[in-house]
């Protein structure tokens, strides 16, 4: 087992030894390991397309617009949920035998938007390479007809669009107007999507001599066929959405439970939800027994939507039915573990304590639980027996949740901590957890 400090050892937060730690773990995320090759690779690749224009006195025409629909592609496809669920299988697929410290990196497989992440922004510099590239071959044409002057107002387009899109999701921007992120990153991304369609035939147009095949220089560039897998990644989403019936109950006024009856999705998987399916979309994790057809979702009052949600329980919504696998998904990667929840934090945990995949050692933090989420799910975690710890905010407080974990962790001999919790107790949890030297996951709000 990797080593930690024990807790009488441990360092307080704010402290020298604790504050180090936790930067460099927070810099050296898997996260953003991944955006950094990503984005070395890409400007090796740009200082090699400069250097030759620099020699050769003219690009490499096809250079710019192939890392553009390269990055593109991978950016989006990195997203689509059966390529997500795909992954999710071979990177969980390490017996419990292998040696901890690879399973713990394996387990950091939910740090797979630093590519999609990395991607899109080299996309977007490649691009403007790309503006500047045709911008120069327009300016020197003796020929500008209809499709040159179509051809450089798309390139213009795309750079806005993209741009746009870059900057809303900039971490900040994003968490503050998430709304407004996820419409441009939508309806932007649609866009750019057809536009690139079009600056595809349109450079077959433009490129193709007299006497050739335009339809043979379309179907024989790489750009067509990345632009197609593109494409039907996007597609690929939409098609699986349905408005499905759900039954509904009110466990609280803090809380609304659904339930489906389409599938049996294996623990530690999420769908999405939406009243108004061109707008927004919300995550919830799948809760389902192993031993029964179907599936639940606890929705806490988290925002108005859940707020709407609990107070007018719906007959039916929109969903996209692919269950995508989540952070949770990694658990049956070790031989014991501990659970830490908060609030309805707990659903998402109560399929995989009910699979029995790993040895569970549990802790949830809550208000009320019997009051507020009913006595089906506190019976499933009363019945753990000494492996369930709940405290109750209501009549305890709140708890000192790092020390308490520290203790839980080696006391119970477990090998890693998956938190489940709200953006900054898990953020903070888990980066304190890793610096203490304990293998520890959890969401990390990248989307």
């Amino acid at each position: 087992m990797t080593s930690v400090v024990s807790t009488k050892e441990a360092p307080p937060r704010g402290s020298g030894f604790l504050s180090l730690t936790r930067f460099l773990r927070f810099i050296s995320s898997e996260y953003r390991i991944l955006f950094t090759l990503v984005f070395l690779a890409n400007l090796v690749g740009v200082i090699v397309f400069l250097w030759q224009w620099f020699i050769y006195g003219h690009p490499n025409e096809s250079t710019c617009a192939l890392a553009v629909s390269i990055n593109l592609a991978v950016s989006i496809v990195i997203r689509e949920e059966h390529v997500v669920n795909g992954l999710y299988y071979v990177f969980t697929a390490l017996p419990k035998t292998s040696p901890l410290w690879l399973r713990r990196r394996m387990g950091k497989i939910y740090h797979l938007g630093g590519l999609h992440s990395g991607c899109g922004v080299a996309a977007t510099f490649w691009f403007i390479f790309l503006s500047i590239e045709k911008t120069a071959a327009f300016s020197s044409a003796n020929n500008k007809d209809a499709a040159r002057y179509l051809h450089i107002i798309v390139i213009y387009t795309l750079d806005c669009l993209l741009i746009s899109m870059l900057v809303m999701a900039y971490p900040g921007i994003r968490a503050k107007i998430h709304d407004a992120f996820e419409a441009v990153h939508r309806f932007a991304g649609w866009s750019a999507l057809a536009l690139l369609w079009t600056l595809t035939v349109l450079d077959a147009c433009i490129n193709t001599l007299p006497g050739e095949s335009q339809a043979a220089a379309v179907f024989g560039s790489v750009n067509f066929w990345l632009v197609v897998i593109s494409t039907c990644s996007v597609v690929s989403t939409w098609t699986n959405l349905r408005k499905i019936p759900v039954h509904s109950e009110r466990l609280s006024s803090h809380a609304l439970r659904m339930y489906f009856s389409y599938a049996n999705p294996q623990p530690g998987t999420t769908i999405r939800l939406s009243s108004r399916p061109l707008m927004e979309w919300h995550a919830f994790a799948t809760v389902n027994n192993p031993k029964e057809m179907g599936f639940s979702l606890v929705i806490s009052n988290a925002g108005d939507w859940t707020k709407k949600l609990i107070n007018s329980p719906p007959r039916d919504i929109w969903v996209r039915r692919t269950p995508t696998c989540g952070v949770l998904r990694i658990a049956p990667m070790f031989n014991s573990i501990v659970l830490v929840a908060t609030g309805s934090g707990i659903a998402p945990c109560l399929p995989v304590i009910l699979a029995q995949q790993t040895h569970i050692n549990l802790f949830w933090s809550t208000r009320d639980p019997l009051e507020t989420y009913g006595p089906n799910i506190a019976s499933i975690v009363t019945g753990m027996g000494k492996n369930a710890i709940i405290h109750n905010t209501s009549t305890m407080g709140r708890p000192n949740t790092l020390p308490t974990i520290m203790d839980l962790y080696k006391r119970t001999g477990s090998e890693a901590v998956i938190v489940i919790s709200n953006p900054k107790l898990t953020i903070d949890l888990v980066l304190d957890l890793e610096a203490l030297g304990v293998p520890a996951f959890g969401p990390i709000w990248d989307s």
